[in-house]
């Protein structure tokens, strides 16, 4: 595992962590104590826990129990209702409970996502404030790829920004970490793996050869994420982790993964450096797939 300085924090967190909020399979706290266990037989001390998630904070408490607390990065996520209002004394509420839960003493961050920030009451950022003042958490942040994270971004207010960043990203994506880093806040890169890429990673076909048997044209398959599939000794997600991971803005890069075989998978991937040519071929298949939407 490699490690990055968080901001100005004075820690140093591994380069990929985990966002534990509902998964199949994770209805204990039992389950979620051994998920947390593995992560950090793997090296990873950066973990964010979803608000509402009673038995990962318990298992994280359970986890903790066996770890000095200043070696872990704990972040707490604030979760809003598109119904109602986020108030003072709800986030009060969470946080406060989000501590015993854990028995963590202080979160190094407080997120909110995006429908948390678009329902905050007027009197709720203040009181984040007074609460990172008591030292019940120690920065502040906002998690998405929204208009609400880029008004959070350009409003000063916040230390952290969480945004998505993977091979497919798009220009909108690149601006938005460029911008928060000019506001000099920590960027943590999130959902790496992209859930249905616009050119399939589809062998590339055999053509036939002037005598008429089948071969593959070497250029068959540039400019599509074909090679994805193509990669010896890698994995597709294992390549789009690497890629992500070169990013220089991120602090580190967070994964919802929920098995420890994977989980140690992908922290061997921080050790690795990512096969020459890839970096081009992902490059190219961006912009052609820029290109076919301008066709379309």
């Amino acid at each position: 595992m490699r490690y990055r300085p968080f901001g100005v924090t004075g820690k140093a967190v591994s380069a990929v962590s985990l966002l534990l909020r509902e998964a199949p399979n994770m209805s204990s706290p039992q389950a979620w104590r051994a998920l947390v266990f593995s992560a950090m037989e793997s090296g990873i001390n950066c973990f964010e826990v979803a608000a509402g998630l009673d038995v990962a904070a318990l298992g994280l408490g359970e986890a903790l129990k066996s770890v000095e607390r200043r070696l872990l990065f704990l972040s707490w996520r604030l979760r809003g209702d598109p119904r109602g209002v986020l108030t003072a004394q709800a986030i009060s509420h969470s946080i406060r409970g989000g501590l015993q839960k854990t028995g963590a003493g202080y979160f190094d961050l407080v997120m909110m996502d995006e429908t948390a920030y678009e329902t905050l009451a007027p009197d709720a950022l203040e009181h984040l404030g007074q609460l990172r003042s008591a030292g019940l958490c120690l920065q502040v942040g906002v998690a998405g790829d929204g208009a609400a994270v880029d008004e959070g971004i350009r409003s000063a207010a916040f230390d952290v920004a969480t945004t998505p960043f993977s091979i497919t990203s798009d220009w909108q994506a690149r601006r938005r970490i460029r911008e928060a880093s000019d506001s000099n806040m920590t960027l943590v890169g999130c959902e790496p793996f992209p859930g249905a890429l616009g050119r399939t990673s589809q062998a590339a076909p055999a053509r036939s050869g002037l005598l008429g048997r089948g071969r593959v044209e070497p250029l068959a398959g540039a400019g599509t994420y074909a090679f994805l599939n193509d990669t010896p000794g890698w994995t597709p997600d294992e390549i789009c982790l690497a890629y992500s991971l070169t990013e220089p803005s991120f602090a580190t890069i967070q994964l919802e993964i929920f098995r420890t075989e994977a989980i140690a998978r992908m922290a061997e991937v921080t050790d690795r450096d990512m096969p020459t040519g890839v970096a081009a071929q992902i490059e190219m298949a961006r912009f052609g797939e820029v290109a076919d939407r301008r066709r379309a």
